[in-house]
């Protein structure tokens, strides 16, 4: 089977193209690491919900693509204390008072490796955190660490790796996730995920600490329209036997043609997954696969429940998740 790599331009930008005969994505490391583009070759159809410009993705680039959240989601007034150190992030999120979403996707990464491997195309970037190299961030997570990013085509699969490394003399705790957006037409579209409860958040969606029963679980979890259904929910993860969690989306166009299931599953970390459509008429789906939970770091609960994870000096984690594309025959 044969593999393509290589340099392109993306909307001006340095991008790294890579597929098989199946799929085709496009990964900009100066986006944040951001894997913008998947498509599935024979028919072109689009996956991942991807824009149609540089400015409209500047415009709001946490609705494009798989941005990397370090950390995921809300903190609320964007600060929290850890082992007697305070911690103070931007308040970015004004109109709630909130830290949202992390210091790395916006940021621009390093390309580290884009070639050809055995099994398929390989594509690694990383970033580097310091007090000389990135200072905003520094001033709000004053750690030295690195992100290491991985994406391997495999068949009909896409497989992600991120590996955070602490390369400081403290332990600090840590949190990661994506805010992944698929192209969702809403009237020929289903979504399930596999949820045990819902988290209850407040005014500024943030989590109170309850969970409470999901009034629609079953079919979540067999698979749902989401047309005028509209979604900002935090679910606890239902896992499987080995521990992951899953997604899945049902594209279909309507014509009665074949179409495509998209399986999204995460590791044993990811025991979380944020849900958003907006108003559930934009013609997208964001299944965010999260190790922590919103505001986790503040939340008096025990941190097997929350994700809360703590990284010590020297050492460092990877966590998995995979895209899982099928054909739905049709009859």
């Amino acid at each position: 089977m044969s593999f393509d790599v290589e340099e392109v331009l993306y909307f001006g930008e340095e991008a790294i193209k890579a597929g098989n005969k199946h799929l085709e994505i496009i990964l900009v490391p100066a986006w944040g690491s951001n894997l913008i583009s998947l498509v599935y070759k024979p028919t072109r159809e689009k996956i991942l919900r991807s824009p149609n410009s540089a400015e409209e993705f500047r415009a709001n680039q946490i609705l494009y693509g798989v941005p990397v959240l370090f950390p995921p989601n809300r903190i609320g007034g964007g600060t929290f204390t850890f082992r007697g150190r305070v911690y103070r992030l931007d308040v970015n999120e004004e109109d709630k008072n909130n830290h949202i979403h992390g210091f790395l996707h916006g940021e621009r990464w390093r390309l580290v490796r884009a070639e050809s491997g055995e099994h398929g195309p390989v594509v690694e970037t990383r970033i580097d955190v310091d007090s000389t190299s990135h200072p905003a961030i520094y001033r709000q997570f004053p750690h030295d660490f690195s992100v290491e990013m991985s994406y391997r085509l495999n068949g009909m699969a896409v497989c992600q790796e991120a590996t955070i490394v602490n390369h400081g003399r403290e332990p600090f705790p840590w949190g990661f996730g994506y805010h992944t957006s698929f192209s969702f037409p809403e009237n020929t579209s289903r979504f399930a995920l596999t949820a045990e409860k819902r988290w209850k958040l407040n005014e500024r969606l943030l989590p109170t600490g309850e969970l409470e029963d999901i009034e629609y679980k079953n079919l979540l979890s067999q698979g749902m329209s989401l047309d005028g259904f509209p979604l900002d929910d935090a679910f606890l993860a239902s896992v499987s036997a080995d521990g992951t969690s899953e997604a899945s989306i049902v594209l279909q166009d309507g014509t009665g043609g074949d179409g495509l299931r998209i399986r999204y599953r995460g590791d044993k970390n990811f025991k979380h997954w944020v849900v958003y459509n907006a108003d559930g008429k934009r013609g997208f789906i964001c299944p965010e696969p999260y190790t922590w939970v919103t505001n986790a770091p503040n939340l008096t609960l025990s941190a097997s429940l929350t994700g809360i994870q703590v990284l010590s000096p020297g050492e460092r984690v990877t966590v998995k998740t995979e895209m899982l594309v099928s054909i739905i025959a049709q009859s």
